[in-house]
């Protein structure tokens, strides 16, 4: 009955705010106060129902979550930023947004390390240490697919770690490519089959040598165990402006080329 409860509440919560993004002015309203609050509210509601029922609803929850409280935000701005000036208060609230997603999503990392007794400190860095004080913890009484939900929960944390790491190297004056790069990595650690941090590494990547690297990453996200759909997709892209690049180098061969160009 709780669960029900809470997805009743989820349900409502989450078709207020596509009210507020279905808005054309949207992005000057989704950082009101009100607004804030109410993906708050979502945001404490999701983290109830995944360890309620993580088996059941802990997926959906963390999908839910991260939609609608940060990366349908991210992607309002990020549509809108010729509205949005530098140094504007617009920006500084998107700023703080991704900022919050930061320390919402490292906290809830080690809280479900905790939860679940989880030892990954041979995989990321960012682990849950006990303190020897307290002394030992009881065994978790959890299932096989409780603890499978826990660490699929930790690489998840760890992929949108990485996207606000990336997102925030978008803005200017912030360099946080390497620190969106080792969350990528981390995530592959914790579970190696997962093809997506590829993906987002090869996004990361983007014209660097000449798009070979990102080429690279979609190509070892395709080949994953457990590949991610969307590479197919950005690897045509690549392929799609090589060809173009290409061709217009055939074009241009009887012209003079510069070094980089001839390369």
């Amino acid at each position: 009955m709780l669960a029900l409860r809470f997805c009743r509440a989820v349900v409502e919560t989450v078709h207020r705010l596509d009210l507020i993004i279905s808005n054309k002015t949207a992005y000057q309203d989704v950082f009101k106060p009100e607004n804030i609050s109410l993906r708050n509210k979502l945001r404490e509601l999701c983290v109830k129902l995944m360890f309620l029922h993580p088996v059941e609803y802990g997926r959906k929850a963390e999908e839910v979550l991260w939609r609608k409280v940060y990366y349908e935000v991210i992607q309002l701005i990020k549509t809108n930023k010729k509205h949005i000036h530098s140094r504007s208060a617009l920006e500084c609230a998107y700023r703080t947004h991704l900022i919050a997603g930061v320390g919402f999503y490292q906290h809830l990392l080690l809280y479900v390390q905790s939860h679940y007794q989880l030892e990954l400190q041979c995989c990321i860095d960012w682990t849950h240490v006990s303190d020897p004080l307290i002394g030992c913890k009881k065994p978790v009484s959890a299932s096989a697919k409780e603890m499978d939900w826990a660490q699929m929960a930790c690489h998840r944390c760890l992929v949108y770690l990485g996207d606000l790491a990336r997102y925030q190297n978008e803005l200017a004056l912030v360099d946080t490519e390497k620190l969106a790069e080792r969350f990528y990595y981390q995530a592959l650690t914790v579970v190696p089959q997962m093809g997506m941090p590829f993906n987002q590494l090869g996004t990361l990547a983007g014209s660097r040598y000449y798009h070979v690297e990102a080429t690279y990453c979609y190509l070892r996200c395709i080949q994953s165990e457990v590949s991610f759909e969307g590479a197919y997709g950005n690897l045509k892209r690549l392929y799609d402006k090589a060809a173009k690049m290409y061709h217009q180098l055939k074009k241009s061969e009887n012209r003079k080329l510069s070094p980089s160009k001839k390369r």
